[in-house]
């Protein structure tokens, strides 16, 4: 029988048009805004002409397209999946609630796992497979979870404490080699220094999770297409951007009152992923101007703000009950 999430829903065609078209808008704008802004900005006008005529302007074009451009969209892809995942999570407990990766434990399992994988092996290459490893073993323990523990407060405690713990393992290994600034980018999640090297890591990822992914929302009765999807959307988040929570919640929820079908959802929640997630990296980018030298990295890490973000959105919920 095909499980649909329990949320407040209008089924409203007019609310998926209007929240789909705002989030299509804020898409456009963010993403300009992504490409203009940073420590040398760049006008409208030196951005159209790094696009048309990128020989007059050369180190506009060297930050627009080899910088800016690969961050920019890779901000776009993981926001996305983690609403993703997010989605499919929360299909796969069907118990109305919503279950963000980040916070339940699976993304810092995936990281851990990427991490282990780099340490053990020395090569960059292997965080991959280590990021698929520790996903599905994220998601099989996600699944156990809440299979085994039939209350809500019990399964958050279980999937905090597993969210707080990989990082300290992954911190555990890295620091005999002082690696902290790759700790820090996997663990806590960063956009920053992620080009198209990054790109070259991930994308065979990204076109592996797409159609499972969409075949995972499409037809949620196929259990196993659905830790598929899960599991690979997690890994490609963790090797895109790091371990980063509150994305795929916040995107599911504010989606939930306009996306009825599977479709509509995918499309909402996708853009509103996307939206979050750049928004994020654009405040962090405008934090590490403001604010002193972060020390060991050079930028405010997005996954820092994304806490305290979590940590804000929880208490206010808890006040208003």
């Amino acid at each position: 029988m095909e499980q649909t999430l329990d949320l407040p829903s209008s089924a409203s065609g007019k609310g998926f048009v209007r929240l789909g078209a705002l989030s299509g808008v804020l898409l456009c704008i963010l993403f300009g805004m992504s490409l203009a802004l940073g420590v040398v900005m760049l006008s409208p006008e030196r951005l159209l002409t790094a696009i048309v005529v990128p020989a007059s302007d050369p180190i506009a074009t060297a930050i627009l397209f080899n910088i800016r451009l690969p961050r920019t969209l890779l901000a776009c892809c993981a926001g996305a999946l983690a609403a993703f995942a997010t989605l499919i999570l929360s299909r796969i407990a069907g118990d109305g609630e919503v279950h963000d990766p980040g916070w339940s434990g699976v993304m810092s399992l995936s990281a851990l796992g990427s991490i282990a994988a780099f340490t053990v092996t020395g090569n960059m290459q292997w965080a991959m497979p280590g990021a698929l490893i520790g996903s599905g073993v994220g998601v099989a323990a996600c699944i156990v979870v809440l299979r085994w523990l039939p209350r809500t407060r019990q399964r958050r405690i279980v999937g905090v404490s597993i969210a707080m713990l990989a990082p300290a393992l992954a911190f555990a290994l890295l620091i005999s080699d002082v690696r902290v600034a790759t700790w820090v980018r996997w663990s806590l999640g960063s956009l920053e220094q992620r080009d198209w090297q990054t790109w070259s890591g991930v994308w065979v990822l990204f076109l592996m999770t797409v159609p499972v992914v969409t075949g995972s929302v499409a037809k949620p009765g196929l259990s196993w297409m659905r830790y598929a999807g899960a599991t690979l959307a997690v890994a490609a988040v963790v090797v895109a951007v790091g371990a980063i929570g509150w994305i795929g919640q916040t995107a599911v929820r504010l989606a939930g009152p306009v996306a009825t079908s599977g479709i509509q959802q995918m499309i909402v929640v996708g853009l509103l992923g996307a939206v979050l997630l750049l928004g994020v990296d654009l405040a962090a980018r405008g934090a590490t101007m403001l604010l002193p030298s972060p020390g060991l990295v050079s930028e405010i890490p997005a996954g820092a703000l994304l806490a305290v973000l979590s940590v804000g959105s929880f208490l206010i919920a808890r006040i208003r009950k």
